[in-house]
């Protein structure tokens, strides 16, 4: 996890794209490079090889100016506030499991006028919506419109860019946006295809404080 991450920060630091240093390599993903080619990077940008392969080496400082920048936090419902699980009573209501912790956290930046976003693609509207007035989320939307319409429309309301948004998003209907936005963030458990994509990948699973992880780390007031 952490060759990934310093891959993708010796990047950005040098003003590389992350698709153009791995093609150069000639290599899809990460782990397919090489011993050489770990040795080689190491050499040329003056980092010790050990920690290359296994510190966390780039997260504050590449990201240090984006998450500055950043006025608006966009958040998934499944697979993110929640462990993606759903249950069903026996009259068919469906119902989910939330995240004290998380629900702390998002408390603590929209009480200081920190934007908060959900965009869910769920069906639950009624469940998300009174989760997102509890805590006090500005803006809630639950649908099957594309998210990144959605969050277009919340940019220019707010009148701010797209690279002053995060999103901590966990699957492929997450991924036009993840690409969009300045700061792009998942869970653990996110699959593979969105940790390739993201800047940040959490410590902890979707449900399990991964939000509250996200917010300690970064936009803590």
């Amino acid at each position: 996890m952490h060759l990934e991450q310093n891959i993708k920060g010796l990047c950005a630091k040098n003003g590389i794209h992350y698709d153009d240093f791995l093609s150069d390599l000639e290599v899809d993903e990460v782990h397919e490079l090489t011993l050489f080619d770990l040795q080689a990077i190491s050499e040329e940008y003056a980092i010790d090889l050990m920690a290359l392969m296994f510190k966390p080496l780039f997260n504050a400082e590449h990201l240090k100016k984006k998450i500055k920048q950043i006025k608006l936090l966009i958040l998934d419902i499944d697979g993110v506030m929640t462990d993606g699980g759903m249950y069903w009573t026996e009259s068919g209501d469906q119902m989910k499991k939330f995240n004290t912790k998380d629900g702390m956290g998002i408390m603590e930046l929209t009480k200081n006028n920190f934007q908060v976003g959900i965009i869910s693609s769920g069906f639950t509207k009624v469940m998300v919506q009174k989760r997102a007035e509890l805590l006090g989320i500005q803006h809630c939307y639950v649908g099957r419109q594309p998210k990144m319409d959605i969050l277009k429309e919340w940019c220019e309301t707010l009148k701010i860019e797209l690279n002053q948004v995060a999103i901590i998003g966990d699957d492929i209907n997450d991924l036009p946006v993840m690409r969009a936005v300045g700061v792009s963030v998942c869970p653990s458990d996110a699959i593979n295809e969105v940790k390739s994509t993201c800047q940040i990948i959490l410590t902890k699973a979707g449900g399990m404080g991964c939000v509250r992880e996200f917010i300690d780390a970064y936009l803590r007031p």
